[in-house]
């Protein structure tokens, strides 16, 4: 190794035009990275999309996902199949194992499997569509188009706004889509009146087939007429709705004709909406405008904004209002930024701490490995695919401060053989060869601590995949920086006056302890003494400290709640709304209006950016892959300003705005069968609600029971609000019974009057109109007063084979109108109903929810025979994230023993370094005790991120102590003066990596709650777990000698020898 490190020391020309090598390709690799706000998650799931026109929910169950599932079961990595079984439509959501190996496969598999069902699904349902669901765009901003009263006028001026807006959009470099709500199609409507059928005996599908049979484009052939050939061609295509009017349904002899205009309105509008839109309490189209993959999100945000005022300027009509809002740049920008501050204010203060220390010319030296080791690190973040974001880049601003550990350690070596006399060359060779191989292993120790985190399963588990890897890159770049970069400048720029920054820990190892003086020189003189004292008591002082670290597992078992995911930090508020079942989206819209107005006036008007508010969709949890579009339920989405412009938390602000809605309820303003769900949207990983339970069975009935039950239950916990089930009953619904005799004697067949019904209440598509590029649907149906109230059933007739009408209440009888299903939803192929509830925090958590309806209802499944429960959500993420976390934090600990084990040579010295591990816990749950932060995921990450970074500090101060015990025969001298060599590395070490920190864990640029309990853990920890390494570690080494005495002394009593340890 001395030949190589030789190498690199002579080679000055080639090491200085590689570090500029280095920093230009890496600053081009910094140019070239897309900034978001969170990296891109892929959550490995799979759509199954069927539609079955016409079918009720049980009929789509029974024909269509039954037969889909039946496929599924022998496909062999799913690790859930949800279906979602609605009018019309079956949805299956599949998610993949996270630990599949070949997950195309089983896509593919997944493919042939539902191709194998088509021959088995009914005739008239349409082919499944499988659609694998990525992430690979990101929405940038949204942008509302509202303005006027709603009425058909108004709607029109939105629509062509929106139309002219889309494609203007389009023409942006970097939009991978613009994605419209509130946007209807164009249809020609032709209402016809049912007493005009009856008056002219004329059947409504012959209105239907005469309309599609008059729109046509067909070719005839072709016709010779001496050397040339003419196409022949019937062309009679609708140009407008007044055509459609003067279509033809019946003629006779003497020259009569009955128009569809005689029979039926024809209206040029828009078909009926699924959903409304509205933007500040006004109706609204929104535009939600997604990004190419490789697009930059802030460049493409900046972008869109400045065209976004000028098309405002130029090209928006009187009357019509364009606003952007939930903008995702900003996001990006505020955390960025401030991760970007408060890391520039850790180099400062770690530049402050080396320059104090070690001097400028020292602390430059020493420096230059950030640089090197930041831009080998974006090289090898490029090549893997991560981003700039707030977890890269948190990942980096953690780093920090140890990126400089292993070029102190080589500085201070190389310089303590410059004061024994060695030339520099000599010297700084001597010393980077001395460390190489415990710098390595530090480094490998280091790497086994956060490598298995890499295979953190779940969608946790993807999220904070990129901190790892940033870490490890950087470490490895900072590593090759230390070992053959740093000692070529040490040769070039060290002086030999700059060794007296360094004589406090080399006067001590040539001079039995003694200081230089100065502030470390009287700190390392009280460490030496402070050292001493212990060793001569070293079993009372680890007695002691085990002593405080039970202390403290007491505190966190008593003080401490854990809570998956802290709050903080909350960029909006949102306000799921559910009407009783059947509720049209009119009378929907009428109870949110006073929702709307209560928000503007109780949230103070600095505070609230914008407001939002979707008629007929519940935005849903992004772990919930339920179909969310159902009349009766709606969403308020309050946008706030950032959080650092305003005053007020978000999690205050809904407490008002909940309080507020329950006195207006009270008061008769809100309407009292609206239910209400109120959360603050953060940042973060999307994780499932905090109280989930998921019954399977087979009855609905049986599980709508067992959910009352739950409900019950947790209404009456404190701290439990938005209690909620999704097995809502059905609409309420007319059921037709057809008489087949009748219908036969009457020449009908059930199909035409099933056909008959949902044409005049739901309407027939006769035909397609094409203008440009746009497809005009003609639909025929009912006019709107036909099709309310039960009466106007008794206006249809059916045409029957002889053109014969008959009405619909002569072959069929219907009762009074009874509830059918909403949805059927299923679960790994079996029933399910869901209890879902929030939680308030500092009053309860989750996890105590979540352990009471345990205690509650453990007999629940004995009660219920072939029902099961489990409890999904929060609960079901975090027992997976922390199970996997424990396996793998088990697997860290074991690599890192074996990586000592070889190094050391013993099997007890990796005990004795590895000791450290356990008590940098106490710093934790002291630190959160302290500042009044519960133990959360992030923290419990940042306890076992502390692992590599204690071991390293420990691994090099029992070097030292092995090393001294060769040059000194008394082993408590030896323990001292490799303890007063190691204290100032040690300490600045970590002292660099807490300063880093400090900026991050208090907010000083900019807060972010998603990654500041993280950082607090950590740095807390390592502040304690430093004290521990200087105090414990001699400790130990000393009680594990006198135990190899004893053992000695035990054998040599009974005569037995041991053959000698390796390497002796």
């Amino acid at each position: 190794m001395i030949q190589i490190i030789h190498f690199f020391v002579r080679q000055r020309l080639f090491i200085n035009l590689l570090v500029v090598m280095i920093l230009l390709a890496g600053t081009r690799t910094i140019l070239n990275m897309n900034r978001e706000a969170f990296p891109n998650v892929n959550f490995d799931r799979v759509s199954i999309t069927t539609i079955y026109p016409g079918a009720s929910p049980d009929e789509i169950e029974q024909l269509v996902s039954i037969p889909i599932e039946k496929e599924l079961r022998s496909i062999s990595g799913l690790d859930k199949v949800n279906s979602y079984n609605l009018e019309n439509i079956s949805v299956f959501v599949l998610e993949i194992d996270p630990d599949a190996s070949d997950k195309k496969k089983i896509i593919d598999d997944i493919k042939d499997g539902v191709d194998a069902t088509v021959d088995d699904l009914p005739a008239n349902a349409e082919l499944p569509i499988v659609e694998e669901i990525t992430f690979d765009t990101q929405p940038v901003v949204d942008v509302a188009l509202f303005g006027g009263d709603g009425d058909l006028e108004d709607y029109r001026k939105l629509r062509q706004s929106a139309q002219k807006l889309e494609d203007y959009l389009y023409d942006i470099d970097g939009v991978a889509e613009v994605e419209l709500f509130g946007y209807r199609d164009r249809e020609y409507l032709v209402e016809v009146q049912p007493e005009a059928l009856r008056r002219d005996r004329i059947g409504f599908n012959n209105v239907i087939q005469s309309i599609g049979n008059r729109n046509l484009n067909l070719p005839g052939g072709v016709i010779r007429k001496g050397p040339n050939e003419y196409l022949l061609r019937t062309k009679e295509q609708y140009r407008n709705a007044q055509e459609i009017a003067q279509t033809v349904v019946q003629a006779n002899i003497g020259g009569g004709a009955l128009r569809v205009g005689d029979l039926a309105t024809v209206i040029d509008a828009y078909e009926e909406p699924d959903l409304l839109e509205r933007f500040d309490a006004k109706p609204a189209i929104i535009m939600k405008v997604w990004k190419k993959q490789e697009a930059d999100m802030l460049v493409l945000a900046d972008t869109l904004k400045d065209q976004l005022k000028i098309y405002s300027d130029t090209q928006l009509p009187e009357g019509v209002q364009l606003q952007y809002f939930n903008d995702q740049s900003r996001f990006v920008r505020t955390r960025l930024s401030s991760l970007l501050v408060n890391g520039g204010i850790g180099f400062a203060l770690l530049a402050i701490t080396l320059i104090l220390i070690l001097g400028f010319r020292m602390s430059f030296i020493v420096g230059m490995s950030i640089p090197v080791a930041f831009m080998v690190a974006f090289m090898g973040m490029s090549v893997v695919g991560i981003t700039l974001n707030v977890i890269s880049m948190f990942a980096l601003v953690m780093v920090l401060g140890m990126i400089v550990d292993f070029s102190i350690v080589v500085a201070e070596n190389g310089f303590r053989y410059m004061e024994e006399g060695m030339s520099r060359v000599e010297a700084v060779e001597t010393g980077t060869a001395e460390v190489f191989w415990p710098v390595t292993t530090t480094l490998l120790c280091i790497t086994a601590a956060f490598f298995p985190l890499l295979y953190m399963t779940g969608i946790v588990g993807k999220f904070v995949w990129s901190i790892p890897m940033v870490i490890i890159l950087c470490l490895c770049a900072s590593w090759l920086a230390a070992m053959f970069i740093l000692p070529s400048h040490l040769e070039t720029f060290a002086r030999v006056k700059d060794v007296d920054r360094m004589e406090g820990s080399s006067d001590q190892g040539n001079n039995g302890g003694s200081s230089s003086g100065g502030l470390f020189g009287a700190l390392t003189d009280g460490y030496s003494s402070f050292l001493s004292f212990c060793l001569h008591r070293r079993y009372l002082a680890v007695g002691s400290l085990i002593g405080v670290f039970i202390l403290s597992l007491v505190l966190a078992a008593a003080a401490l709640n854990f809570v998956f995911f802290p709050g903080g930090g909350g960029e909006g508020i949102l306000v799921r709304t559910r009407m009783p079942q059947g509720t049209n989206l009119e009378t929907n819209l009428g109870a949110l209006k006073p929702l709307e107005q209560l928000a503007q006036e109780t949230l103070p008007p600095e505070d609230l950016e914008s407001m939002q508010t979707r008629v007929g969709v519940e935005l849903a949890n992004p772990t919930d892959p339920a179909p969310s579009e159902a009349t009766h339920r709606g969403t308020l989405i309050l946008n706030l300003t950032p959080v650092g412009e305003r005053e007020k938390d978000a999690g205050d602000m809904l407490a008002s705005l909940r309080k507020a809605t329950e006195k207006a309820r009270k008061e008769g303003i809100v309407h009292p069968d609206l239910s209400l769900d109120f959360r603050v949207q953060e940042g973060g990983p999307p994780v499932g609600m905090p109280v989930n339970v998921e019954i399977r069975g087979d009855d609905i009935e049986t599980l709508r029971k067992i959910a009352d039950e739950y409900m019950t239950y947790l209404r009456t916990i404190d701290g439990v609000f938005d209690v909620s089930t999704d097995l809502e009953p059905g609409k309420l619904e007319y059921r037709f019974d057809v008489n087949e005799v009748k219908a036969a004697r009457s020449e009908l067949n059930v199909a035409a009057i099933a056909t008959t019904i949902r044409a005049a209440f739901d309407g027939a598509i006769a035909t397609t109109v094409n203008e440009g590029e746009d497809e005009i649907e003609v639909r025929v149906r009912f006019p709107d007063r036909a099709r309310r109230g039960e009466e106007n059933l008794r206006d249809v007739y059916v045409s029957n084979n002889k053109g014969g009408l008959v009405p619909l209440s002569a072959v069929t009888d219907w009762g009074a109108p009874t509830p059918g299903y909403s949805m059927i939803n299923r679960l790994n192929f079996r029933r399910v109903g869901k209890v879902q509830a929030n939680v308030e925090k500092g009053t309860i958590t989750s996890a105590e929810v979540n352990q009471k309806l345990i205690d509650k209802f453990q007999d629940i499944e004995k009660r219920y025979p072939g029902y099961t429960i489990n409890y999904g959500g929060e609960e079901e993420d975090r027992n997976e994230s922390l199970g996997n976390l424990a396996v793998l934090f088990g697997f860290a600990m074991f690599a890192i023993y074996m990586i000592l084990a070889s190094f050391f040579r013993s099997l007890i010295l990796p005990v004795v370094v590895m000791s450290a591990i356990p008590f940098g816990l106490v710093g934790v749950i002291l630190a959160l005790l302290a500042h009044g932060e519960p133990l959360s995921f992030m923290s419990l990450l940042g306890v076992v991120s502390l692992a590599g970074v204690v071991v390293s500090n420990t691994l090099v101060l029992v070097q030292f102590i092995i090393n001294r015990r060769k040059e000194d025969s008394d082993l408590h001298s030896a323990v001292v003066r490799a303890g007063s060599m190691r204290f100032r590395p040690v300490l600045l070490t970590s002292l660099t990596t807490v300063l880093g920190l400090i900026p991050t864990v208090y907010g000083i640029g900019g807060e972010d709650a998603f990654v500041a309990p993280l950082a607090l853990s950590f740095g807390y920890g390592l502040i304690f777990a430093t004290f521990i390494t200087l105090v414990l570690v001699p400790c130990l080494y000393l009680i594990a000698e006198d135990l190899k005495n004893f053992g000695s002394a035990l054998l040599e009593k009974f005569n037995i020898s041991l053959p000698p340890a390796p390497g002796e």
